[in-house]
């Protein structure tokens, strides 16, 4: 590709991208209404009713990363039913694949589009879920590091973006979106610490711990508290930045070309 096919791609690629940017903006505030919304319905348990049944007090403070995080995850199954319903419909997304741009750019666009819309929603959960907390129990994220959120936050939504379209390219149609919510992407988000940290999980089961580390939302979950919380009691924060890169580019490309095949870009 010379410069001014890269140029003219770039180009392409920006309007299509910010094209659906103002498509999200109508939506953008009722998203951010549902994700408050549920935050504080599960902040409130955590804070005062779970503290009585045994469990520790300061639990909301672990919870509240992984939460603001798993919204990007939430997003998964509603972005995948989107692309799913269009390619057995209308099939919109031809209009876009026969542009004069390489058609691994569409799929790319999609990702990102997706990314976007999740993480501006996350970035306004974090303070709000601290605030709550604040004025709820008192307690302050004290060790919180602003960059390195802002980065985890970023590259586990792009993350996110890959995994929904790898999530689409495995549904045949709408239908199926239950069966892959239940045996792939839940199992996957509950038993991938959501609830515990790789390290309890470690202490529990070391040998079930290791097969954790195959799981790609213990590195979004632990990341993010490594973040928010300070390093100690969660995987290496570097570590984890490195590791979703690295499943990004793998879950992308799969997807990529399954998703080529499927509409006969091939």
């Amino acid at each position: 590709m010379n410069y001014i096919d890269f140029r003219s791609t770039l180009s392409t690629s920006w309007v299509l991208f910010y094209k659906d940017v103002l498509v999200f903006r109508s939506q953008y505030f009722g998203s951010v209404i549902n994700s408050l919304c549920w935050l504080t319905a599960v902040l409130i348990p955590l804070m005062f009713f779970l503290p009585k049944m045994g469990i520790q007090d300061d639990f909301c403070m672990f919870f509240l990363p992984g939460a603001v995080i798993s919204w990007g995850f939430f997003d998964i199954i509603p972005n995948a039913t989107i692309l799913v319903a269009d390619i057995t419909g209308d099939q919109s997304i031809q209009y876009d694949l026969i542009l004069p741009v390489p058609q691994w750019v569409i799929f790319l666009k999609i990702a990102l589009t997706n990314a976007y819309r999740s993480i501006s929603v996350s970035l306004l959960m974090l303070p709000v879920g601290a605030t709550v907390i604040y004025y709820g129990k008192g307690f302050v994220l004290s060790q919180i590091s602003l960059p390195k959120t802002a980065l985890i936050l970023l590259i586990g939504n792009i993350f996110f973006g890959f995994f929904g379209l790898w999530a689409a390219s495995f549904m045949n149609n709408v239908g199926e979106v239950r069966k892959v919510w239940m045996r792939i992407l839940l199992p996957l988000w509950w038993i991938g610490g959501f609830n515990n940290s790789w390290e309890v999980a470690y202490k529990a089961s070391p040998a079930f711990a290791r097969w954790m580390l195959c799981n790609p939302i213990i590195y979004v979950l632990e990341g993010m508290r490594a973040a928010v919380l300070g390093q100690t009691g969660y995987l290496p924060y570097w570590k984890c930045v490195v590791m979703l890169s690295m499943f990004s580019a793998v879950f992308g490309l799969w997807a990529i070309h399954r998703l080529k095949r499927r509409l006969d870009c091939l």
